[in-house]
């Protein structure tokens, strides 16, 4: 019998992430029996306004698969597992600690239930964020202990003082220590998290390049994409306090004539009026993976317009990876990750600088045009999810193996 690999992950509908798509590769090992994808919990709260038809779109689809296949179903190897909660997670500390119980303990049971089921003995318990598993650590029964890492949540400055966030850096922590291997996908974090733990690896993110080279020559232009003039810069992701809406701001005062494209959940409602007050900001709300390719395809410049912080400078932006194979010019400005590329993306300084690099792509020639999505091609050749996973496998077996 081989491993049973048992994730403490994140939303399973999330088809363009780290840990969707890395779990999809190491499926595909013999080694491998089976992988439970346990995914962060949905609540009873969140199931009123389901009822209501008053929740956002990713929440929406999220209960209706599990309304549909229950709270485990299974895909291959894969065994999707969403546990329910009572209440929202609040700093509201005997609520939250109530919470946490329920959930590690509804964590147990369904892994405990599926352990009986599957009759598997040899377990990789594998966690991808720190939102209180430390329980779980301590009681699942393993050969092997995991901890992949691509957010510094020390630097997340919103909310910082709050009960979460506290105990969310303290099973950071813990997890950090108690890893027996660690992965992380910037250079930040590994500078940070190796002099913790000795057996910390850079594993960056990848991308699903086959996928989205083909899906680019199926798709048509977006119905209310064509409203929009051109120019066109687009920026698909999470509209958070990440985003620079200064800069964006004076981006529509110096370049009017500019359609930015903004697809995704924005995160607070102050923020989304400041953003409909600039006249060229067309926020297209939240699409799929798969819709989004439409919008790239039909766009002239991808950008990524974040502040400079401690945070944007330990991420290892997916966007970079997903705007790169889609062949468009990307400009961003200085985050982490963005110098593994220098050369077939450009990067603004300052406002000044972001601008000048904008207005290069939208002057660039067919034949540099050319050159540059050549290049980009040969560049991600080596970043794809598929040797992500190889480098992830082969790391997880000479560790079990020492």
């Amino acid at each position: 019998m081989g491993y049973t690999v048992v994730a403490i992950t994140n939303e399973w509908d999330m088809f363009m992430r780290r840990y969707r798509s890395l779990f999809t590769e190491l499926e595909k090992y013999d080694d491998i029996d089976h992988i439970l994808y346990v995914e962060t919990p949905l609540t009873l709260y969140s199931f009123i306004r389901f009822l209501f038809g008053r929740m956002n779109r990713r929440d929406r689809e999220r209960w209706s698969r599990v309304l549909k296949k229950g709270v485990v179903h299974r895909e291959g190897k894969i065994f999707i597992v969403t546990p329910v909660v009572p209440f929202p997670f609040l700093s509201i500390n005997a609520l939250l600690r109530f919470n946490v119980f329920w959930l590690n303990e509804l964590q147990l049971h369904l892994i405990r239930k599926l352990k009986t089921k599957l009759g598997f003995e040899d377990v990789i318990l594998w966690i991808n964020h720190p939102y209180f598993p430390s329980k779980l650590v301590r009681k699942v029964t393993k050969k092997l202990f995991c901890y992949d890492l691509c957010d510094d949540y020390n630097a997340k400055e919103k909310d910082a003082a709050s009960l979460i966030a506290k105990l969310i850096r303290e099973n950071d922590a813990y997890l950090t220590e108690q890893a027996d291997i660690m992965f992380v996908s910037s250079e930040k974090l590994f500078e940070e998290r190796s002099p913790v733990n000795k057996n910390v690896h850079r594993v960056p993110n990848g991308v699903h390049m086959d996928f989205i080279r083909r899906r680019l020559h199926s798709v048509r232009e977006p119905a209310d994409l064509k409203h929009v003039p051109g120019p066109r810069l687009i920026y698909i992701g999470n509209i958070s306090e990440a985003v620079d809406l200064e800069l964006l701001q004076w981006l529509g005062k110096a370049r009017p004539g500019w359609s930015i494209v903004m697809i995704g959940p924005v995160r607070g409602r102050a923020l989304e009026r400041e953003l409909r007050k600039i006249n060229s900001v067309h926020l297209m709300g939240v699409r799929s993976y798969e819709e989004s390719i439409a919008y790239l395809k039909f766009s002239d410049v991808a950008v990524i317009p974040y502040k400079r912080s401690p945070w944007a400078l330990s991420i290892d932006s997916l966007k970079i990876y997903n705007y790169i194979a889609s062949g468009k010019p990307v400009v961003s400005t200085e985050i982490g990750g963005s110098e593994a590329f220098r050369g077939i993306i450009s990067i603004g300084k300052d406002r000044d600088d972001f601008v000048r690099q904008i207005e290069a792509a939208l002057n660039e020639t067919g034949e540099e045009g050319a050159r540059r999505e050549k290049l980009q091609c040969e560049v991600l050749a080596g970043h794809t999810w598929r040797k992500r996973a190889e480098t992830i496998h082969d790391l997880m077996l000479k560790q079990l193996n020492l």
